[in-house]
């Protein structure tokens, strides 16, 4: 009753649906939507009291929405050297924590120290199974998330003993053993589950370490196929349904595999399920219909939106029509961001407070119009998940780890670099690109794929 009666009076035509009817899950629905305004109307009021004579009411934005990134670089370099006693439970996800971390830093733009790196690379390599893959720590079985976790880790440090790491005539032993020629995916590890996951870590590993090829290809924009939903989503195998996570590793598996597969998938309905996924109230993204919104989403399903463009700009090319030319760069060229109304901003739902830019290009109406509000993607990273001692979470009140902050801070630079809205708050916020496909950054995968060739050349050389 008490949550019935606090919404009713934050009412204003964003969420609070089905009140006459709660459930359990629509209570806690609302719970998270008041919460979320909560801590906006905080921001807000903060924000307004520090620039009291601003000449624009987005500049409340510069003293609130403040990536505390001195705070997370020193939880991640802490926690890389050394975990309590209570992660022993992921013993087998030991190759996930260096990726989670090398990465969150590499995107915060702090370099490991070259000590720390040859520890990482040192610690990594102690994991790869001699018959090709990685396990999730020394002396367990070669798995393909680990595998992704471990290479992935590898190229956001991008150097010449990282590269050095990987044995490619194993890893391309292995991963044509996890191929599941019967159904055109891929196995988890030897006798494993096959889903949408292994479509997309194989491919990716492949195409980190230079040795894709059409086997490992063929089949697969079939078995995603199959995997859509009727919702548009992306399920893990046909007739499960539709998932955050397993929509990116469906679309990205799709896109690894060439455009001559863009057709794979009905991306206008794809497009659909992926923008109604963005809550209104929270900013934030959800991984299912009717739950709630989740930091990681930030990247597993606002990382989509490139890859979605992407494949729809190849079928307007084949149409004839011309390719936007920005596309792939995003920020504030394209628009300029609505301005907020914060006269009376309590309680306001982030897509009110951080309105979607106001675009006079026409051609948004195709790929690009189908993009997400990423300032209000920002606004939900910045004020709900960030946590001042540094680290970020799944939603408040969860608590920091690892997993959210690699995942919330990967969705905050996609929000940056591939979203029509610009960076919110001051431009000391501005993370590194990435590349969204493989989710490394951008300047470390270039070093690693000329790292690659080069290898390549000398191999074949031999």
């Amino acid at each position: 009753p008490s949550v019935r009666r606090a919404t009713r009076s934050a009412m204003d035509g964003f969420g609070m649906e089905g009140l006459g009817f709660p459930t359990e899950t629509s209570t806690e629905q609302w719970e998270l939507e008041l919460t979320a305004r909560s801590i906006y109307s905080r921001a807000v009021s903060a924000g307004l009291a520090d620039h009291v004579d601003a000449a624009s009411p987005g500049d409340w934005e510069t003293s609130v929405a403040v990536l505390q990134r001195e705070e997370h670089v020193a939880y991640l370099l802490k926690s890389l050297r050394r975990l309590s006693a209570g992660f022993v439970v992921l013993d087998a996800s030991r190759c996930w924590l260096c990726y989670w971390i090398v990465h969150s830093l590499t995107l915060l733009g702090e370099a490991l120290p070259a000590d720390l790196a040859d520890d990482v690379i040192e610690f990594l390599a102690l994991c790869q199974c001699a018959d090709g893959g990685f396990g999730g720590g020394p002396g367990q079985m070669a798995h393909l998330a680990p595998t992704y976790a471990a290479v992935c880790c590898l190229a956001d440090i991008a150097t010449d003993a990282a590269a050095k790491v990987v044995d490619r005539n194993t890893m391309r032993d292995f991963l044509r053993r996890c191929k599941d020629e019967r159904r055109g995916g891929f196995r988890m590890h030897d006798g494993g589950e096959t889903d949408v996951r292994g479509c997309y870590t194989a491919l990716a590993v492949a195409h980190l370490c230079g040795i894709d090829d059409s086997y490992l290809r063929d089949g697969v924009p079939g078995f995603v196929r199959r995997c859509q939903t009727h919702e548009g989503g992306i399920a893990g195998e046909q007739g499960a349904e539709a998932h955050g996570g397993y929509a990116f590793c469906g679309l990205a598996a799709v896109t690894l595999c060439g455009v001559e597969a863009r057709d794979a998938l009905d991306l206008n309905q794809l497009a659909r399920w992926l923008t109604h996924r963005q809550g209104a109230v929270e900013g934030g993204f959800m991984g299912r219909t009717n739950k709630l919104v989740d930091g990681c989403y930030s990247f597993w399903q606002g990382g989509s939106f490139p890859l979605l463009g992407l494949l729809m700009r190849e079928k307007e090319k084949e149409k004839g029509e011309e390719a936007e030319a920005s596309a792939n760069e995003g920020g504030a060229k394209s628009g300029s961001p609505r301005k907020q109304n914060v006269s009376d901003a309590r309680g306001a739902p982030a897509c009110a407070l951080f309105p979607a830019a106001v675009s006079s290009d026409s051609s948004h109406s195709t790929s690009l119009g189908l993009a997400f509000n990423s300032r209000a993607l920002q606004g939900w990273l910045l004020l709900c998940c960030q946590l001042p001692n540094g680290g970020l979470q799944d939603k408040p009140g969860k608590g920091r780890d690892h997993y959210h902050t690699c995942y919330c801070l990967s969705g905050l630079a996609v929000a940056q670099h591939f979203g029509r809205d610009g960076t919110l708050g001051p431009s000391a916020n501005v993370l590194e690109k990435i590349n969204p496909v493989v989710n490394v950054v951008e300047s470390a995968y270039v070093r690693w794929m000329s790292l690659v060739e080069k290898q390549t050349t000398q191999d074949a050389a031999e």
